[in-house]
């Protein structure tokens, strides 16, 4: 008994297999895609903090020591984070174009750092960072330490530090510069990018109870300002570790790292490398690597007043 053919000479059967195959082949497609597009953002992000990196190296030679957090809470701090005095000190917009600390930018006369969208300062797998809620979005934090009050860190408030100091502590390598923070929801509810405002001072033990605490979606709304809302994270919690905390005189938080890629964060380290960190790393080995000297302060004289 001969298979019935279609009039270009196909089995019914042929047909069906074609459309099978072929639909198989858009499903694998149509997987893959989301995977390398991934793939291109995670670069990117990987890419904006070696440049933080190595605009921090710039910095640091200019002036000795790295960029100093004022005070949380005081008008000092409103427009003195750190990622402005990288942008004040290179006079540059942006640091997309810095990538050799021996060769820096051509310095833009009478520039002027002004709170607004800094592409480089956004980290394209976070739907918040890229959805233009903030004028000024920021998608990395500098390190704070790894306790509420943020006085252990290379970038805890009135710190002076210089690349030496840490070198002569736990070393470059084994420092933590900046890292990944999801950007807000816009929205004041509870979400794993937002944060709970407490009365504060918050505790070693972490955020008190926050069954009647307001939910503020205002995370990384501004790079332009030193504070734990925006600009500063520490190692209190492992990656992608919720809830997050401020108290309401913003001196004290539980800001820990957290980002749009899958179970990992990435951290820029003050040797200018850029490494992956699970949220599975172990609590320890994340908290020593929050402080330039895991024994306690560093003892150089370089702590500003």
């Amino acid at each position: 008994m001969s298979t019935r053919k279609d009039r270009d000479g196909f089995s019914l059967v042929e047909v069906i297999i074609v459309l099978v195959v072929l639909a198989i082949f858009v499903l694998v497609l149509a997987m893959r895609m989301p995977r390398q597009r991934e793939v291109a953002r995670r670069a990117a992000c990987q890419k904006n903090l070696m440049q933080i990196g190595v605009a921090l190296l710039i910095y640091e030679r200019s002036a000795g020591h790295l960029p100093v957090v004022p005070a949380l809470g005081t008008e000092a701090s409103r427009h003195g984070s750190p990622l402005r005095a990288l942008l004040e000190e290179l006079s540059v917009p942006d640091l997309r174009d810095v990538t050799d600390p021996e060769h820096p930018p051509v310095r833009a006369a009478g520039f002027v750092a002004r709170e607004q969208r800094v592409p480089g300062f956004i980290c394209p797998s976070d739907p918040n960072a890229t959805a233009g809620f903030f004028p000024a979005t920021i998608s990395y934090r500098a390190n704070a330490g790894d306790t509420p009050d943020g006085q252990n860190g290379a970038f805890s408030p009135g710190r002076k530090l210089r690349l030496a100091d840490v070198e002569a502590g736990d070393g470059l390598e084994f420092t933590a510069a900046f890292s990944e923070r999801l950007v807000g929801t816009n929205r004041p509810t509870h979400a794993p990018a937002n944060y709970a405002e407490v009365a504060g001072p918050i505790l070693a033990n972490g955020c008190p109870p926050l069954e009647s605490a307001p939910w503020k979606g205002d995370a990384g709304a501004s790079w332009y300002a030193s504070s734990w809302q925006s600009t500063l994270y520490q190692h209190a919690i492992t990656p992608n570790a919720a809830p997050s905390c401020i108290a309401q005189d913003q001196r004290s938080a539980e800001m820990g790292a957290s980002s749009g890629h899958l179970g990992t964060v990435n951290v820029l380290i003050l040797d200018g490398s850029v490494r992956t960190y699970s949220e599975t790393v172990d609590p320890q080995i994340w908290s020593k690597l929050a402080t330039p000297h895991s024994a306690g302060p560093v003892k150089s004289g370089s702590d500003a007043p």
